[in-house]
């Protein structure tokens, strides 16, 4: 794996605002992620095999904003593989939350910066992101804002496993 990330950023809300770090997630942030993610509208979170499983994945690299006492109050997860059509890679923005107290601080951009950072060091050609949550104005404003343009070509067909039928 390669070094170490982690950034100390100035919280944007105000001079008495705390700080806050982004890193690279790690095992024993499960819980906080599985809130994360319940917060983000997926009632069943995430559990500790599954998060052991994507944090040790190569083409997957999540990342959190600590707060002071280093608890994550945000996250994103990317994926990134090669793809043929463009002759390099492709990443998509899998999962982007903050927790409600620490909206609007520059925690979602910063996190955002982040894997824009990463997508340079792997050469990334194509940036993709699909939300749910992208369907408010807020949301659109907030990715429009970081960059990202709205199209509407995707064709989707979700899949479940033998145990999700039952």
């Amino acid at each position: 794996m390669s070094q170490p990330i982690v950034r100390t950023v100035s919280a944007v809300a105000g001079a008495d605002a705390p700080a806050f770090r982004i890193r690279r997630a790690r095992r024993g942030d499960a819980e906080a992620m599985a809130l994360l993610l319940r917060e983000l509208g997926y009632p069943q979170g995430t559990d500790q095999q599954t998060v052991h499983w994507v944090v040790s994945h190569p083409e997957i690299e999540i990342f959190v904003a600590g707060d002071p006492q280093d608890r994550p109050v945000g996250m994103i997860s990317f994926s990134h593989r090669p793809q043929l059509r463009l002759r390099g890679r492709v990443a998509t923005v899998d999962e982007l939350v903050v927790t409600e107290t620490w909206r609007r601080r520059g925690v979602g951009r910063a996190l955002i910066k982040q894997i824009l950072e990463r997508c340079k060091v792997l050469s990334v050609k194509q940036l993709q992101l699909v939300s749910p949550m992208a369907s408010t104005p807020e949301t659109r404003s907030f990715y429009a804002a970081c960059g990202f343009s709205e199209i509407d070509s995707g064709v989707f067909r979700h899949l479940e496993t033998e145990e999700g039928r039952r």
